[in-house]
């Protein structure tokens, strides 16, 4: 009984030791870099998202304005775009608070009421259509 007692106090000096040349060396050697380690990980999601980003932007910048179209004209286009099954394009009369024509949205008409068109799941006042076409494949 006597050695394992002994055993345990020789396990806990080490212990009292290791502790604290741990500590010593946090506290003289060792010089946290900080944000710096994890820069890699930053930089890579960062330029990733940069990247994206930018090619919206120049989406945006070069997305012109489509031949406004009468109310009777965009009608007729999707009516039967809806009939036939067809895909359309369309493009809103509004600019992003950037003042950049809105984005071309294609999808399948998937229904109409009143002044209401639904292409895909997404719902389009008539009146904010500037521009509608077929798409053919």
């Amino acid at each position: 009984m006597h050695d394992k007692t002994l055993s345990g106090m020789v396990k806990i000096a080490m212990a009292d030791d290791v502790l604290k040349k741990m500590a010593r060396f946090f506290e003289n050697d060792y010089h946290d870099r900080g944000m710096v380690k994890w820069q890699g990980y930053y930089l890579s999601d960062h330029t990733e998202d940069v990247a994206d980003d930018t090619s919206k932007r120049k989406a945006q910048a070069n997305q012109v304005a489509m031949p406004e179209m009468t109310i009777e004209e965009i009608s007729r286009v999707l009516a039967y775009a809806y009939v036939n099954f067809m895909a359309v394009s369309i493009q809103e009369r509004n600019r992003n608070e950037e003042g950049f024509n809105a984005s071309i949205i294609t999808g399948f008409v998937s229904g109409q009421n009143d002044d209401w068109v639904y292409i895909g799941k997404k719902a389009f006042k008539m009146d904010d259509i500037m521009w509608a076409e077929y798409v053919m494949k």
